[in-house]
This record gives C-alpha cells, sequence and structure tokens, in this order.
C-alpha cells in the first residue's frame, strides 16, 4: 500500500502542471498603439468563445486606479479592438483587459501602455518646439500641470519661497508634486488634564459667572458620564470613574456653548 500512495503522489503533480501552463497561456493577447497625440488603439485576440463580458480598463499607474472606459457588446469575438481619445494627451497611459467566462471565472491582464507616446513638447504657430513640463500628483495618478519652461521655473520658485511642498524629479521634464502634511501635535488642555499622579483635574475660571458641564467619552466615542453645573473652580476626578487606562475624550461647554473638545491620557 505504501508502495502504490507513494506513485500516486508523484503521479499527481505532473499531470497538473500542464493544465496549469495551458490556463495561463489562454489570457488575451491585446496590444496599444498611438494612432494620434490624443488617441489610443487597443486591439485584442480572445481566446475564449464563452466569454460574456469583456471590459477595457484606464489608468495613469501600471499598478492602481484603473476604470473602466470601455465594454465590449461582443464580448465572444476572437479579435475585436475600441479607440480611446478621452485620456489626457502627453500622458503616458496604461490599459488592461477585464472579462468574465460562463460560470463567473474572471481574469486580469497585465497591463500595458501605449508603444509610440509622444514626445512631451508641442509646436507653436510658429513651428517653434516648446518643451512642456508635467506635474504629477504623489502618486503619479493624474496630471496636475503642464507647463512650459518659463511657467515652470515661475511655478517651482513659487512652490519653494511659499509652501512646504516638494518637487521631485521622476523623468525627463516629469515632476511629481508632494504635498506637505503636517504633523498633528497634541495639546494638552488648560482646564481638564491629568496631576502628576494621574488623576484627572479640572480647573474652570470664573465658575460664579459662568454655567459649565462636561461630557467624558472613551475612545469608541461613548458617553461615559457627566458632569452638569459646575460650580467649583479646581476639582479632582477619582480614577475609578474612567475603569481602565487609555485615552479617553471630553467636551467642556461654557453656558452651553463648546468651549472646548479635547482629550486626556490616564
Amino acid at each position: 500500500m505504501k508502495r502504490i500512495y507513494f506513485f500516486a503522489f508523484i503521479i499527481l503533480p505532473c499531470m497538473q502542471m500542464p493544465a496549469f501552463a495551458q490556463q495561463k497561456d489562454t489570457l488575451p493577447n491585446f496590444s496599444v498603439h498611438t494612432l494620434t497625440k490624443n488617441k489610443n488603439q487597443i486591439s485584442w485576440t480572445n481566446p475564449h468563445p464563452d466569454c460574456n463580458q469583456l471590459v477595457v480598463q484606464r489608468s495613469y499607474d501600471s499598478v492602481k486606479f484603473f476604470t473602466s472606459i470601455f465594454s465590449a457588446q461582443s464580448p465572444e469575438l476572437a479579435k475585436n479592438g475600441f479607440v480611446d481619445n478621452q485620456f489626457t494627451p502627453g500622458v503616458k497611459v496604461y490599459y488592461r483587459i477585464f472579462y468574465v467566462l460562463q460560470g463567473g471565472k474572471y481574469f486580469f491582464t497585465a497591463s500595458k501602455s501605449s508603444d509610440n507616446l509622444p514626445p512631451m513638447a508641442e509646436t507653436t504657430k510658429n513651428d517653434e518646439t516648446v518643451i512642456m513640463y508635467r506635474i504629477f500628483n504623489k502618486e503619479r495618478d493624474s496630471l496636475l500641470y503642464m507647463l512650459e519652461s518659463k511657467d515652470y521655473r515661475y511655478f517651482k520658485d513659487s512652490i519653494s519661497a511659499n509652501t512646504k511642498d516638494t518637487l521631485s524629479i521622476i523623468a525627463e521634464n516629469d515632476i511629481v508634486l508632494k504635498r506637505y502634511i503636517p504633523k498633528t501635535v497634541w495639546k494638552p488642555s488648560v482646564f481638564v488634564f491629568t496631576n502628576n499622579k494621574g488623576y484627572v483635574t479640572i480647573a474652570l475660571p470664573h465658575t460664579k459667572a459662568h454655567e459649565y458641564s462636561i461630557k467624558f467619552f472613551n475612545e469608541n466615542n461613548e458617553l461615559l458620564f457627566q458632569m452638569n453645573d459646575i460650580k467649583e473652580t479646581y476639582l479632582v476626578v477619582d480614577k475609578s470613574n474612567f475603569l481602565r487606562a487609555g485615552w479617553f475624550y471630553f467636551e467642556l461647554y461654557e453656558d452651553h456653548h463648546l468651549k472646548e473638545k479635547n482629550k486626556f491620557y490616564i
């Protein structure tokens, strides 16, 4: 019995390997050709006559941000294609094909770009070649600006002088604009805070002239308890009211108006 099972273990993977290779080779072959400055032709050969949905998708990134731009009316045809004229001229465009077979099986092809991307230049009325700079956003999924050399110099100087944003060269005349995102720095409250022993302390000004109330919440924004009509200027709240250690949030109201919304750590 041991010999029989050992023999079957060796043969079965060998029988499956050609089937896997055949499945991999049956992905539809397609090509992308640039016809004009703003027209790309996508053509494909579909080896699956049982295909019931075939969709062409486009992206300015070869990995993500794909959107569907065309759905074939006759997806079962062996050869077909269409012309895309809705993309941003002068930008490298990527395409892939998504198709669904009868029974729900589906595939994505690898992405491809146009084989003849127009150069990053434009011709003026005087037939003078003007070099253009392409400014992309951080993820390079969209084109923000197309600028001539003089405009790009002004744009670059303005970014450097007036913002904390940065420009990175990723290819000739291709620039990525990275927006500066400041880190949020937590500033403790002067009204509700924890003292050096870890107790929650409340310090309120002019309690005789104003009506104060405080709502306390856990990190899931669930109301724990509420203190109304506080008359003392200085209070210490026992830690046992908060059940456990961690971050807690509060809303301080003065005369029924929100005065501060902050947090503290126990």
